[in-house]
């Protein structure tokens, strides 16, 4: 029910974006803790930044935050002066090197889209138009915080020093929407929830309907970075929203509900949400175009990553280890695995969910791959599977010299595209084949003849000829390339005589393996 309403949302809000007054599209940072030169694209309106630590999430989320001119704060409460200081001591000693760092947006505004950037020069730091004179600054809402621990330092102080006041403090009620945010995800019902302020100090104190009554000191971590949560950001219209570590302290049904609060809150205010995170719930509840991965790599370059496929983010997160992972190049190659394992894993007494198969945008990024999956302690649980079309290069003993080990590199049959090693077989067969696709083989046989006379003189590459062949021939049939690929690859996998059978092979060894057997 939850997955439905995610996806609900992944649309309501992707179709709402453009209607946004405000939204920043873009930070590019360049000498700042170690980023060289970083741009980070939002495209959705609540992003998710994921990476490994000292990756650089909150340094660009810390960036978001100097964004805007926010109505009602101090001069020096979103500014890179602050959020970015130096150690710089008046005694002679150890101080952080200061380099020239450049911190730049992109962004739509209610006047239209705009640049600015800030930059940190040996004077300090100054801001800069791009060429617009007379330009301004942007004017939002922001919200920063850290629901890492308790909180920041002076805010902890601050909630203890109220256990010592000698007046009553001021009681302020939550109001309604900010208490229905916090009971979306928390198991009970509060009859109310008030915060106690003296001066700046502020603590929060709530009342069960079942009777308990208590301050936040005696809180859970994630209850009262709900409550605390819940009270800052339920009434925010138009705010950029920036939290670090969203998912400190919560179980990961609450991450997943926090999320699906976060955007429907989103939707309802026109906010923006940016988050970081090192979990995988948090990165499942957003789009693909949603997740912003960053890599810092061994000579200390941040880059930012395409947003992983499920097999390949689960593998980072931690989430791979219950099953063998195989990673393919596309949707056609994944299609010919689900067909051999429809063979294997009856025969070889397999249970399904023991295989994941997946695919990537391509087999360049294999060897890269590969390394963060030893990086993590996950390679033993991978099998990259190559087109056929790839066995004269040298990328499986790159994919093998970055992963570190022997790990298996299995080829596709044939010495061509999958598109091409699929069509071969339909002409091979086409009376085995043609009972599978609901065909006359006579039909099958004719349409195939027809196709390969109009395409007989066209100049693609052989393997985008035969992907349109494909196409053309599977679209009226109510079949997606695929599908047909399973279907062809089972057939052949039952076949001895088939070119399939290594690949079978492989497969089946690389399963026992895993198993320990």
């Amino acid at each position: 029910m939850i997955e439905r309403r995610l996806r609900d949302l992944w649309q309501r809000l992707q179709g709402k974006k453009p209607h946004l007054p405000h939204f920043l599209a873009e930070i590019h940072l360049e000498g700042i803790r170690g980023i060289d030169d970083v741009r980070v694209v939002f495209d959705y309106p609540v992003s998710v930044i994921a990476g490994g630590n000292a990756s650089g999430k909150s340094t660009v989320l810390f960036a978001a935050a100097c964004a805007y001119k926010v109505p009602g704060a101090g001069v020096k409460d979103f500014v890179p002066s602050t959020l970015f200081p130096d150690y710089r001591p008046r005694l002679p000693g150890r101080e952080d090197e200061r380099r020239e760092v450049v911190i730049e947006f992109d962004y739509s505004t209610p006047d239209g889209r705009r640049s600015m950037r800030w930059r940190r020069s040996p004077k300090g730091w100054n801001r800069s138009f791009l060429g617009r004179k007379k330009a301004t600054q942007p004017e939002r809402p922001v919200y920063l915080r850290t629901l890492a621990n308790l909180s920041n330092p002076s805010e902890v102080r601050g909630v203890l020093s109220m256990s010592r006041l000698t007046s009553t403090p001021r009681e302020t009620p939550l109001t309604a929407s900010q208490i229905e945010f916090a009971q979306q995800m928390l198991p009970f019902r509060y009859a109310e929830v008030v915060r106690l302020s003296s001066g700046s100090k502020n603590l929060l104190f709530a009342a069960q309907k079942a009777g308990a009554a208590y301050s936040e000191l005696h809180m859970a971590a994630g209850e009262r970075a709900i409550l605390r949560l819940s009270r800052e950001i339920a009434q925010l219209e138009g705010a950029l929203v920036l939290i670090d570590e969203v998912e400190a302290g919560l179980h990961p049904w609450v991450q997943q509900l926090l999320m699906l609060q976060l955007q429907q809150l989103a939707l309802r205010n026109d906010l923006q949400v940016v988050v970081t995170t090192h979990s995988p719930v948090v990165l499942d509840a957003v789009p693909a175009h949603g997740r912003i991965f960053l890599e810092r790599d061994d000579a200390g370059r941040v880059t930012v990553l395409p947003p992983y496929r499920d097999i390949v983010q689960n593998a980072l997160y931690g989430r791979s280890g219950d099953a063998l992972n195989l990673l393919c190049e596309d949707a056609p190659a994944e299609g010919i695995l689900h067909g051999v394992f429809d063979v294997l894993l009856p025969r070889e007494r397999i249970r399904r969910e023991s295989v994941r198969i997946g695919r990537d945008t391509g087999a360049d990024e294999f060897p890269m791959h590969a390394a963060a999956f030893r990086k993590f302690g996950q390679i033993r649980n991978f099998v990259f599977v190559l087109d056929g079309d790839k066995r004269g290069s040298d990328l499986a003993e790159r994919i093998r010299e970055r992963a570190g080990s022997d790990v298996p590199v299995l080829f596709l049959p044939g010495d061509e595209a999958p598109e091409i090693w699929i069509w071969n077989a339909l002409r091979r067969n086409p009376d085995r084949h043609a009972v599978d696709l609901g065909i006359d083989t006579a039909e099958l046989v004719e349409r195939m003849n027809r196709l390969d006379s109009v395409y007989d003189t066209a100049s693609d590459r052989p393997g985008e000829i035969a992907k349109t062949k494909l196409h053309d021939l599977t679209e009226p049939l109510g079949w997606a390339p695929p599908d047909v690929g399973r279907a062809v690859a089972r057939l052949e996998a039952g076949r001895r005589e088939s070119d399939i059978q290594p690949l079978l092979d492989g497969l089946r060894d690389a399963v026992l393996d895993w198993r320990g057997e």
